[in-house]
């Protein structure tokens, strides 16, 4: 008993360390290897070197650059990896890597039929990680957000080698599926799904060169309460652009993720379309703008150009290669002459079996 006690109170020792350290350099500023004053600065080292880089390796070690600028040692191949940010676990699981997730903060029921060892995970945190708990776990790696360097910087002080990612732009992607690769060492199978998605992203492009600028849809996309909209530095923006739309807030003056430009800036934007976010967190759906009265005379309302983002098993608009999918989807929708509904089919189709190694059905999707 008393070896017990003793352990758990070292852990809550660590943690108090971790806490106070995190705290003081959240003050003074430091933890990150961006330009301060330019949030959009891609993120480089101390010694210059961008996200992405191997700057040593030592036998069973590595180290590099993480999409936060900071240079981190890892274990080769990890045998553990833990995590409160979801977005990495979509990543993880195209990577081949789902058997190594040891830790979560939330699953889905979706991602438990690819991986059914996710219901057996670790509880470390949701959306916040859990220091405490990541103490106990120990894994191999900690992968989180590139924003949240205090998180990253605690994870570290107790010792566990913590990775920062950024997903937010095409390029943020490629490179968070480049640096995945490395440390899991799973850089095959990262090149794999980086050429697909750069080729689909160049296909899209191709065929949307095709529709002149006037011709081009006015559009939005809304995130979880009405008002709330995707700017031009948001993936949801970049895929509405993509999709061949002009994004009507796509210099909408940003302070918040989906900032909110009220129901009277859209009003006056009057979109030819309206596109939904298919998060589960979303206050109201499509037919609740349809039916509104107030939003009567709004074109994409008055023509039925109101959608909420499939698929309802697995969300199209995340941060992956499973945003492609969201690129072609809005742009059957605006654009069925470019993309119709088999070619649609097809690269639902293609993307499944690259990521996870099989398709589904339609109505098992949910588009």
């Amino acid at each position: 008993m008393k070896a017990i006690k003793h352990k758990k109170t070292l852990v809550r020792i660590l943690v108090l360390v971790a806490v106070l350290t995190g705290a003081m350099l959240l003050m003074s500023g430091c933890g990150s290897g961006g330009q301060a004053g330019d949030e959009n600065a891609p993120a480089v080292s101390e010694s210059g070197e961008p996200a992405g880089t191997i700057l040593a390796e030592d036998g069973a070690e590595l180290t590099v650059v993480d999409q936060a600028g900071r240079e981190v040692t890892v274990k080769k191949d990890p045998e553990s990896i833990a995590l409160c940010y979801r977005v990495v676990i979509r990543f993880l699981l195209s990577l081949d890597q789902g058997d190594k997730i040891k830790g979560i903060g939330k699953s889905e029921p979706f991602l438990e039929e690819l991986q059914p060892s996710l219901a057996d995970c670790a509880d470390v945190g949701k959306g916040v990680a859990d220091i405490e708990a990541l103490a106990q776990l120990k894994p191999d790696l900690f992968i989180h957000k590139a924003s949240d360097v205090q998180t990253l910087e605690a994870v570290e002080n107790i010792g566990i080698p913590a990775i920062g990612i950024e997903v937010e732009t095409p390029e943020d992607m490629v490179t968070a599926l480049e640096l995945l690769g490395v440390v899991c060492g799973a850089q095959e199978k990262a090149a794999e799904l980086i050429d697909y998605y750069n080729g689909q992203i160049r296909a899209s492009e191709e065929l949307v060169s095709q529709i002149g600028d006037a011709d081009k849809p006015r559009a939005i996309v809304m995130g979880t309460s009405i008002g709330k909209v995707a700017d031009g530095t948001m993936l949801q923006g970049i895929m509405l652009e993509k999709a061949g739309a002009v994004n009507c807030a796509a210099d909408i003056e940003a302070t918040e993720l989906w900032p909110t430009a009220g129901t009277e800036q859209i009003f006056a934007w009057d979109p030819d379309y309206i596109f939904i976010t298919g998060s589960e967190s979303a206050v109201y759906t499509a037919r609740d703008l349809l039916k509104d009265p107030a939003w009567s005379e709004v074109s994409a309302v008055k023509n039925k150009h109101v959608y909420e983002m499939p698929a309802e098993a697995d969300s199209w608009e995340f941060p992956g290669v499973v945003s492609t999918l969201g690129i072609d989807y809005m742009m059957h929708v605006m654009h069925p002459e470019l993309l119709d509904e088999q070619t649609l089919e097809e690269h639902v189709d293609e993307f499944y079996q690259l990521s996870y190694g099989r398709t589904f059905e339609r109505k098992e999707l949910g588009y």
